[in-house]
């Protein structure tokens, strides 16, 4: 069991200190003790814009971690969330990006407990580095914080790096074709080791649990089995390879560390002891600066209580000035507008008049002058024989392709008329209209200015009726205000004291393990001749999984004549003789959920490379009431997995962590549920965001397999 008791912070010597020499840890409660290898999850947080959204996973006492986490609840509540969520505060590619989290939602806060201590990942959603602090969630102001890339993952300072050296798998690199020896390699990433630590709903119960169907990540994951169990391709040239690199790091480090202590000494800090002790101090001066500010706002308050009234009134015309004063500026921006629309139209009005003037004083049909004497033409119509008496050419009578010249201008000039007309009338009414509100305005203004003067002297007479009473505070807030100040600065430079000191502690943390990471490595070195070989392996793991089966009571899995459950060489696991793809769907959920606790647990017990911890999401998918096979429909069956799970807990598997994502658990397991979420408004918590209660539940069908 894991402590959630805070841990105490270590003393840096800034003086005569060989950073070689790992500062030892401070004494912690038994109880508190780091995993012998691996990862143990405390708790989840997301930040939030209103609020945090927690899951904690310890139990009730809030001092003991659970062995066995459950998060049950209704579909669409959040449940696959929480594990997509730890997901990718570890370094996957996507979070969930429901509605309601892209609208709540900013940031992840992920605690864990590593050999090395308990630590908290962030991750903004969205992010490319993770931030590390070496402290719980609730003291993250405390420390400085180390940023971590995500890609590429074979930085040293990449979060996958730093999370595989957690088991000793850091720099570990797979070859692309295992049979070559010229092949090239890829480098092994913590979302590689993720396949063994957590199964999603659509690897449960399906051939997706081994990645059947594309042959690299099919071929990738039995590599990582083996490289879990020590047993993956060219192992000793990569041991030693990984040797000489730890050695690089470790002095790099070491150089670092020195570099900083003497940065550290130059800034003389206090001892971290003294400086939690002002800490404490100046905390105390501000909560007693933060009360007397309080009461003094109570009691001047109560001193001016009797000019309410005068306060009242002062608000009232204070809205009123506010309020004509804004009616004033709308309206000179409407007398604005509508002068230039007015000077538009008055344009046109121009244009047209002149327009239809000319029409009529230079009329070029109605010739009554020669054009070439300059004598009085004695005949200026046209002929009776139809010809002009000026050209003497044949006119076209009306209503023949090219219409009588004088018509069609007769025509234009009358259609010119009308749009002057028009053209008045409009100018006209929008005359008037801007003459109105310019004959308002002044009415307007003084009506604002009033309201202004009004306002103005209802304020002067509430500072009158009110200096009295509040005069005799000013003295001592602005002593307060002072305190309070002084006491924020001194704060803020005993914290960035209290940083110098954990931001040396995290570099001589980080060393220590590089340090513990290269003796590993030195010891796996000398102990590889006694490894077992991959066949040897396979066997142990065949065996632990046909035992999950014959303990979950597998149907028919003891009939006469019939194969015991195994794993071929390709860790494909067969059932009554047949490949596990044969089974019904309620079989194959079984057959999956028997080969993810087979791995885990020979893993585990024998001390090897797993994480230690292990999440399946929905393991009742196609079994009890759901089932399509009437032999998959005992409930029993959920309930006789659970069981083992907890037997296992209590065993061999002390120490190990399991987080299950269950719609319904069975009753026995209640006293292991993390959360319920509801989906009921009336009953908390909702789910996962549960300030997002509007949702309709239907509206994301996927869901069941990310709820």
């Amino acid at each position: 069991m894991l402590s959630r008791a805070s841990r105490t912070t270590r003393v840096i010597p800034m003086a005569d200190k060989d950073p070689t020499t790992p500062t030892p840890p401070a004494a912690e409660d038994p109880a508190d003790s780091a995993p012998v290898r691996g990862i143990r999850i405390r708790r989840l947080r997301l930040l939030g814009i209103t609020k945090p959204y927690d899951v904690d996973f310890f139990d009730e006492t809030h001092a003991i971690l659970r062995p066995l986490g459950i998060i049950a609840g209704r579909t669409n509540t959040g449940k696959t969330a929480v594990l997509r969520f730890i997901d990718y505060a570890m370094g996957a590619w996507d979070y969930p990006s429901h509605s309601e989290v892209q609208r709540q939602v900013r940031a992840v806060l992920l605690e864990i407990q590593t050999p090395d201590g308990i630590f908290t990942l962030e991750r903004a959603l969205g992010g490319k580095n993770v931030t590390l602090y070496p402290s719980p969630i609730d003291e993250l102001s405390e420390v400085t914080g180390v940023r971590h890339v995500v890609e590429p993952i074979s930085d040293p300072d990449s979060i996958s790096q730093w999370l595989l050296a957690t088991v000793g798998l850091q720099d570990v690199n797979l070859k692309e074709a295992p049979t070559k020896d010229d092949s090239g390699t890829d480098r092994l990433s913590f979302r590689d080791l993720m396949w063994l630590c957590l199964y999603y709903n659509e690897r449960v119960g399906s051939q997706q649990l081994l990645h059947t169907g594309n042959y690299m990540k099919e071929l990738k994951l039995r590599q990582v089995v083996d490289a879990i169990f020590g047993v993956h391709d060219n192992d000793q040239a990569d041991l030693a390879r990984r040797v000489r690199d730890a050695q690089t790091a470790l002095e790099f480090q070491r150089r670092s560390i020195e570099s900083l202590q003497e940065f550290v000494e130059q800034q003389e800090p206090k001892a971290i002891e003294a400086l939690q002790i002002e800490a404490e101090d100046l905390d105390k001066e501000f909560a007693e600066v933060t009360t007397a500010l309080n009461q003094l706002d109570a009691r001047e308050r109560a001193a001016s209580d009797f000019a309410t009234q005068l306060r009242q009134r002062h608000a009232n015309l204070t809205t009123v000035a506010t309020a004509a004063d804004a009616l004033v500026r709308d309206r000179v921006s409407l007398i604005d507008r509508f002068a230039s629309l007015r000077a538009q139209y008055a344009d046109d009005v121009r244009k047209l008049t002149l327009l239809v003037e000319a029409g009529s004083v230079f009329n070029e049909l109605n010739v009554t002058i020669c054009p070439v004497c300059f004598n009085p033409l004695p005949q200026q119509e046209i002929r009776s024989d139809g010809t002009c008496s000026l050209c003497h050419q044949p006119v076209k009578p009306e209503g023949e392709e090219g219409t009588d010249a004088f018509t069609r201008a007769s025509a234009d000039a009358e259609l010119a008329k009308r749009e002057l007309r028009a053209a008045n009338r409009r100018y006209k009414e929008l005359d008037d209209y801007w003459q109105r509100l310019n004959e308002e305005l002044p009415r307007l203004r003084e009506r604002a200015l009033h309201a202004a003067e009004a306002e103005s002297t209802a304020s002067t007479e509430l500072d009158n009726a009110t200096r009295t009473a509040v005069s005799p505070f000013l003295g001592e807030r602005t002593e307060l205000e002072r305190r309070r100040q002084a006491t924020l600065v001194l704060r803020n430079k005993v914290t960035n004291g209290m940083k110098l000191h954990t931001g040396l502690q995290a570099r001589l943390t980080s060393y220590d393990i590089a340090r513990r990471n290269l003796e590993t490595l030195r010891k796996e070195q000398r102990e590889t001749k006694d490894r077992p070989d991959r066949s040897t392996v396979i066997s142990s793991v065949s065996a632990r999984y046909s035992t999950i089966l014959h303990e979950i009571n597998y149907p028919k899995v003891d009939e006469p004549g019939v194969l015991p459950p195994y794993l071929d060489d390709k860790l494909v696991p067969y059932v009554r003789g047949q490949h596990f793809k044969e089974a019904s769907s309620g079989g194959q959920v079984l057959v999956t959920l028997a080969w993810m606790l087979a791995v885990f647990e020979t893993a585990y017990e024998s001390n090897h490379a797993h994480p230690g911890f292990l999440m399946i999401d929905t393991p009742q998918k196609n079994l009890g009431g759901l089932a399509d096979d009437a032999e998959f429909a005992d409930i029993h069956l959920v309930e006789r997995f659970y069981n083992h799970v907890e037997a296992w807990l209590a065993a061999a598997g002390q120490g190990a962590q399991i987080v299950i994502v269950d719609n319904t658990p069975p009753i026995a397991v209640d006293p292991h549920i993390v959360v319920r979420y509801t989906r009921d408004p009336a009953t908390a918590p909702f789910g996962l965001i549960d300030n997002e209660t509007g949702a309709d539940p239907q509206a994301e069908p996927e869901a069941a397999s990310e709820d």
